[in-house]
């Protein structure tokens, strides 16, 4: 979601006739996009701040994103002129051409606040395209799970109307792109007026152009039978599921307060794999969560373990102001922590290459992204499981001719998270 908002945010500058520079020493201007979902977030934003005022004393710098968000009016102290939360990102280029400060309130300098009646979503207008284009469908969250600051950060839960998602995708789909990728804090809680994330998704499936959809991300309590089933028999929705664990003991999951308990994450898993081919699933795990006993632990491991993920993001528990998890008992040491997260990460990596090694001697569709990194006479792409392929050319073919194709690829090997192959 930052990512899309970084992108939208340039557009709407270089749209209203500001010029991108690689260097400080050369800007006016100096926004800082924010993310708070990770610990420290504020010290990183104050050390942005003083760094580039040190380096360019005249420059306008913008705090947006989460932090700006949470943060508020507390960031003028440290040097920000301007502090734009998520909901306001459209006034950017007007709030940026002020130049008569001193005569304004310092109210004027400050955009927080949700806007929950009519909620704004940045409608692309591609300066240029790639392979992927990210369309955000859904932002906020209404769950308030104990460790999240990002209702705090996004505010509640809101929808994009469809005819609005619909025309953004064809924009793109005109101009080539095949794959959409759609965004929200938990898009499969989608809901506008009467159409349902399942009913969307066959609306995006039928439209031309478009060849492969894929989203992020989900929570497994509205994680739906009518949408396995939609993705099931609909071949443009991609075999890869990013579906949140975050523990595997139901203990901590009614601490989190996740509403779902271990039994019926199984029972998801079991019926996505059951239903749709080969499919792909990643997660997202926390460990050292307050009051976290080894036994707790050991249920995650084991989750972890019997399910086999094709990819896991861990990490320990931080404390987020304001949060639920921040007034409980029993914070487990940073030790604790650390150790738990090499044992459950060293599993992981340990199991991984097993787990890929379906894929070997496998003929994949690959879309190519570009040349590969590890040698500029091999490309790189995803197959449909989100997972990304090296591969050797044939003939004379250079990768930059294959860039948003779909080709063949026989996988030859398993390297740890990624696949090597040969183009057929």
């Amino acid at each position: 979601m930052n990512v899309y908002d970084s992108a939208r945010i340039k557009e709407m500058m270089l749209t209203e006739d500001h010029q991108f520079v690689d260097k400080i020493e050369q800007a006016d201007i100096y926004i800082v996009n924010t993310c708070s979902v990770r610990d420290k977030p504020r010290q990183r934003v104050i050390n942005h701040i003083k760094h580039a005022k040190n380096i360019n004393p005249r420059l306008k710098v913008i705090i947006t994103g989460c932090v700006a968000q949470i943060e508020g009016d507390s960031l003028f102290s440290e040097g920000a002129d301007f502090v734009i939360g998520p909901d306001w990102y459209k006034e950017l280029p007007a709030l940026a051409n002020q130049t008569d400060k001193e005569s304004l309130n310092r109210d004027h300098f400050l955009r927080t606040g949700f806007k929950v009646d009519n909620p704004e979503f940045l409608q692309a207008n591609p300066l240029r395209t790639g392979v992927s284009a990210f369309i955000p469908i859904q932002k906020g969250c209404n769950n308030f799970c104990a460790y999240c600051v990002v209702p705090y950060g996004r505010g509640p839960e809101r929808s994009r109307p469809v005819d609005e998602i619909l025309k953004e995708i064809s924009v793109y789909a005109e101009k080539g792109v095949k794959e959409i990728f759609l965004l929200g804090q938990n898009v499969n809680s989608y809901h506008y007026k009467e159409v349902t994330f399942y009913d969307l998704l066959g609306k995006i499936a039928a439209l031309f152009g478009v060849e492969r959809i894929r989203f992020t991300t989900s929570h497994p309590k509205d994680l739906s039978e009518q949408l396995i089933s939609t993705m099931a028999s609909t071949p443009k929705l991609m075999p890869w599921f990013h579906l949140p664990l975050q523990s595997g003991s139901n203990r901590i999951l009614k601490l989190m307060h996740r509403n779902y308990n271990r039994e019926h994450y199984l029972e998801l898993v079991h019926e996505l794999r059951r239903q749709i081919e080969n499919i792909s699933l990643t997660t997202d795990v926390i460990v050292g969560f307050p009051g976290e006993s080894e036994e707790d632990f050991g249920e995650t491991y084991s989750l972890v373990e019997q399910v086999g993920y094709d990819g896991m993001i861990s990490f320990k528990f931080s404390v987020r102001q304001g949060t639920a998890a921040e007034k409980m008992e029993n914070h487990l040491p940073e030790q604790i922590k650390k150790d738990r997260l090499v044992r459950l990460q060293t599993m992981f990596e340990n199991q991984i290459s097993t787990n890929l090694e379906r894929f070997s001697g496998k003929i994949c569709k690959v879309l190519v992204e570009g040349k590969s990194r590890r040698s500029r006479d091999e490309a790189k792409g995803r197959i449909p499981q989100n997972i990304f392929v090296n591969f050797k050319l044939n003939g004379d073919l250079v990768p930059s001719e294959l860039v948003n194709q779909i080709v063949d690829v026989k996988i030859l090997e398993v390297r740890t998270h990624t696949l090597y192959g040969q183009m057929m």
